[in-house]
């Protein structure tokens, strides 16, 4: 049996909610340098399909973004956005595992609400004074969500990746 049909039938249940994520491996030199400040932006290549509810994200960093004296990496639905990242920022200066954070709206009275359209997801990280500081560096972005469509897996990207 394929993944794809496995997960078509978990989703015959009643409700036909399952979890996703987009996930992408981002390399520095992904990431746009306007020049004119410390950030850099990248537009994930996938995005939210429209009815899921995202619940958070994960980083995981393979080679930590170096060369300026910090790097922190914001998740969200438009540049300079943090929503996905709960608010906050994932720490992107070293190598290792960022924690699951959830959704800002998750924490707040707004709850969990479904998206009305597909959703671009936007990254930008920042450096502690200028972008083109960053000589190295390599994560995986993961952001998860039920959705409420039978999708059919596209093998998504993994930590066994990077």
């Amino acid at each position: 049996m394929s993944t794809g049909n496995v997960n078509y039938e978990l989703e015959a249940s009643l409700t036909g909610i399952g979890l996703r994520k987009v996930s992408q491996i981002v390399e520095y030199g992904d990431f746009t340098d306007d020049g004119s400040d410390a950030n850099g932006d990248l537009t994930l290549t996938k995005s939210v399909p429209a009815g899921s509810f995202i619940i958070g994200s994960k980083v995981t960093v393979k080679t930590g973004f170096i060369g300026d004296t910090s790097a922190v990496l914001a998740i969200g639905a438009s540049a300079n956005d943090n929503e996905y990242s709960g608010n906050t920022t994932h720490n992107v200066f070293t190598s290792g595992t960022n924690n699951l954070v959830k959704a800002a709206f998750i924490s707040s009275d707004a709850g969990l609400g479904a998206v009305g359209s597909d959703q671009i997801i936007y990254l930008t990280l920042t450096s502690d004074s200028d972008f083109s500081d960053v000589t190295a560096g390599r994560l995986l972005v993961e952001v998860f969500y039920f959705s409420t469509n039978v999708e059919l897996t596209d093998g998504g990207r993994n930590k066994s990746d990077l």
